[in-house]
Order: C-alpha cells, then sequence, then structure tokens
C-alpha cells in the first residue's frame, strides 16, 4: 500500500539516522483505500511534498503515488468485463470511479508524479492504461514512468496502449502459486490460466517487472521465479502452461528490468562497475537446479553498498 505522512517521516528518521539496512522507492498513499478522510487530503498532501518522482538519493526516494481502484479476484472484487464464475450478475467493483480515475491520473501526471496503480480486473487494467496515455497525449514527460500492479488480465487494447506508450506491466507473479486456486474457483481454469501471462507480454513488447506483493504473499524471489518458469500453483496444478518463461528472463525481470520501472536502472538491476554494489550469493545454481528446487534456493551472502551484512559462507 501507499504511505502517509508519518510513516515517509519514520523512514526519513531511520534513514538519517544511518540505519536503513535496505533501499526503498517510496509511493505515496493516493486514492481507493477506503478513508474517506484521507482520500479527501491526497492532493493536499502530495502537494505539501513539494516534490515529485525521483526526489531523493540512492538510499530513499520518492517513486509513484498509488492507486487501488479496484479489488481483488479472489474475492470477486476485480473490475471484470466477464462476469464470476457461478455469478452472472457480478463483474467486479470500482473502488475508483472511470472519472475520478482520469482525473486524478491527469492531476498527478501534471505535477511530476508516476503512478503505480492496483488493477487486477481486466476492465479497470484496460481503463487505467487509458488514463495514462491519455495524460502522456496531453502533456509528454519523459521523468514519469506510470505502471499498473498485478496487471493479471491485459486486453487487445491495453497491450496494444503498453507497447506503445511504455507502459510497464508490474506482474506480481507469486500470487499464481500462492493464490492461484482461488483464481480459478473465482473465473474457472480457462480464465485463470491467462492470468499472469508474462510471454504474452515479453512477445507483445510490453515493460514488464516481476513483483512479490509482500506482505499479501511471500517476498521470497524465488518463489516468484519458480511460478514464472512453472506455471503451478500450490496443489501443482499447471495454469496456461504456454504463459511460461525461461529461468534466466525471470531472473531479468527481477533485476534489470524491474530496475528500469523506477528510473534506477543507472545505478542497480546488474553487476556492473559504476553501480551500487548490492548482490546476492546463492547457495547453489539457479540455472541448474530441478525446476521443483528452485523455492529453496537462498542467499548464502548478501552484500548491501559493498558491505557484507549477511554470511554463511564456510572459508
Amino acid at each position: 500500500p501507499g504511505l502517509y505522512p508519518d510513516q515517509i517521516r519514520a523512514y526519513d528518521s531511520v534513514r538519517r539516522n544511518g540505519d536503513l539496512s535496505v533501499r526503498v522507492s517510496m509511493c505515496l498513499a493516493g486514492w481507493g483505500f477506503g478513508d474517506p478522510a484521507q482520500e479527501a487530503t491526497v492532493q493536499q498532501r502530495v502537494d505539501y511534498t513539494g516534490v515529485a518522482t525521483g526526489a531523493g538519493d540512492d538510499w530513499l526516494r520518492f517513486d509513484t503515488v498509488k492507486f487501488m481502484p479496484d479489488g481483488g479476484v479472489g474475492d470477486r472484487t476485480a473490475l471484470m468485463f466477464e462476469p464470476y464464475e457461478g455469478e452472472p450478475d457480478n463483474y467486479g467493483q470500482f473502488v475508483v470511479s472511470e472519472r475520478d480515475l482520469f482525473n486524478n491520473v491527469a492531476w498527478c501526471h501534471d505535477r511530476g508524479w508516476s503512478i503505480d496503480s492496483h488493477a487486477c480486473g481486466d476492465r479497470m487494467m484496460e481503463m487505467a492504461v487509458r488514463a495514462y496515455a491519455a495524460s502522456y497525449d496531453r502533456r509528454p514527460d519523459q521523468k514519469i514512468r506510470h505502471r499498473v500492479h498485478h496487471a493479471y488480465l491485459p486486453t487487445e487494447t491495453a497491450l496494444q496502449l503498453m507497447r506503445e506508450y511504455r507502459i510497464p506491466a508490474l506482474a506480481t507473479i507469486p500470487f499464481l502459486t500462492n493464490l492461484g486456486e482461488s483464481f480459478v474457483t473465482s473465473l474457472g481454469e480457462s480464465r485463470a490460466a491467462r492470468m499472469l501471462p508474462l510471454r504474452t507480454y515479453l512477445d507483445a513488447g510490453v515493460p514488464l517487472a516481476l513483483a512479490s506483493d509482500a506482505p499479501v504473499t511471500t517476498h521470497n524471489p524465488f518463489v516468484g521465479i519458480y511460478s514464472a518458469v512453472t506455471r503451478k500453483t500450490v496443489y501443482g496444478r499447471e495454469l496456461g502452461p504456454d504463459e511460461r518463461i525461461s529461468r534466466e528472463e525471470a531472473i531479468r525481470l527481477y533485476t534489470s528490468d524491474a530496475a528500469w520501472v523506477t528510473f534506477e536502472d543507472g545505478i542497480k538491476g546488474s553487476i556492473t562497475p559504476g553501480k551500487v554494489a548490492d548482490l546476492a550469493v546463492l547457495d547453489r545454481d539457479l540455472l541448474l537446479v530441478p525446476e521443483e528446487e528452485i523455492t529453496e534456493v537462498t542467499s548464502a551472502m548478501t552484500v548491501i553498498d559493498g558491505r557484507i551484512v549477511y554470511d554463511t559462507l564456510d572459508r
């Protein structure tokens, strides 16, 4: 979720004390979080920061304004073009109306803020992408990179606009493993198999990155890589095996391509001279272990900013 002023202040306090142990890109809480008092003050809070996307340093920076315009698939509240299984009148819901979504996207865009929109339903995803495209058409800005969070079910229109306007899909791929059975229950196996279509995104030329959405699911990237490579739920059901990607592609989508989404590819995302020295030494070869062991991969040594902060290697 997005952050409120007291939470931003807490991060800044830890940063000032030199105790921040990971690099943080902060999303401001925008519209759709369910508190009327907070909703009424979004514009004021965003304006009072006095900054925009990219402000900060390599450790703590402002990234986006977070929107929550629809719900989820498992609880049948994501906004869909087709109804949920067994509920012919249930197409999900608007948490933020179409009019408000377009207006609020434009308001943030004009102030230099990238937007991260939670969009689980295909109808909401297309709507968010159209709102982004409209703002780009009206006022092009190369320092803004709006994105779609979750990005479960892209329509052909969404894919076309995302490719044309370079709108990234931030796919929370561990959901396919950890929540995949709930997707089948809500949508049926055929539609569930089309969710989080990584191969479709890549083949369509859409910018793509992988993420966890922790704590909703595990933050463990190796669970995400397993999910991307196998397309298996916790019960072993394969959902859309034609949407599998390779291990090499999954690693890239968690690292260099993810850094591009947040304008940080110049400082991180690859082990390259001149970039920050953040890296992990794994306890086994991620490219060679059997598929079912991918989730067991872990870090044997972790380096942050050139300092070893975790080490189990036997030298």
